[in-house]
C-alpha cells in the first residue's frame, strides 16, 4: 500500500513538472536553443534548474536573515570581550547608572528592577541604540556600543508619546 501512495506522488510531481515545462513559453539563455524547439527532458531540465536557482536564493536569505537575528540576540545577551561593563539599574522609569564615563567600546547590562516592562535608550554622537524588545521585570539584557566622546541622551522611552521615563545626560570624554 505504501508502494501504490508513493507511485501517485510521483505520478503527480512528475505531471506537474510537465506541465510547468509545456506551460513555459519561448527563453532563450546563453547558447541555448529556443524552447519550442527543445525536447520535452530538456524542458524539464530547465524548469528544475530555475527552481534550483530560486530555491538556492531563498536559502541565502533565509540564512542572512537568521544571522542578523543571532547577532541581535547575542548583543543583547552578552557583554563584549572587550567592552568595559556599566551597570545600569531601572526602577519604576528610573536609571540608575554612572553620569561619566570614557570613550571607547561599552557593554551596558541593564537591570529591569520595575514592575513592568522597560527599555533603555542612548543617542549622541553617530548613536541611536535601544532594545528591540524592553527588558522585562527581573529580567537583564546588555546593549553593546562603542562611545566616542560627545554629549549623549540616555532615557527609559515612555510607551507613547505623552510620556517619557528618566532621562539625563552622559558626558564620554
Amino acid at each position: 500500500m505504501r508502494d501504490d501512495a508513493l507511485y501517485m506522488k510521483t505520478t503527480i510531481l512528475c505531471s506537474a513538472l510537465l506541465a510547468a515545462a509545456l506551460c513555459a513559453g519561448p527563453v532563450l539563455g546563453d547558447d541555448q536553443k529556443p524552447q519550442d524547439q527543445k525536447t520535452l527532458g530538456e524542458k524539464a531540465a530547465d524548469t528544475l534548474e530555475k527552481a534550483k536557482d530560486t530555491t538556492v536564493d531563498a536559502g541565502r536569505a533565509v540564512v542572512d536573515d537568521t544571522k542578523k537575528a543571532a547577532e541581535t540576540i547575542k548583543d543583547t545577551v552578552l557583554p563584549e570581550p572587550n567592552a568595559r561593563k556599566v551597570d545600569v539599574t531601572l526602577t519604576e522609569r528610573r536609571i540608575d547608572m554612572p553620569r561619566e564615563l570614557p570613550a571607547g567600546k561599552t557593554a551596558f547590562v541593564v537591570r529591569n528592577n520595575g514592575k513592568e516592562r522597560q527599555n533603555f535608550k542612548i543617542e549622541g554622537p553617530g548613536l541611536a541604540r535601544e532594545f528591540i524588545i524592553p527588558v522585562a521585570p527581573a529580567e537583564s539584557k546588555t546593549l553593546n556600543v562603542d562611545l566616542k566622546p560627545g554629549d549623549y541622551k540616555v532615557l527609559v522611552p515612555g510607551k507613547d508619546s505623552q510620556f517619557k521615563g528618566d532621562e539625563f545626560t552622559l558626558s564620554v570624554k
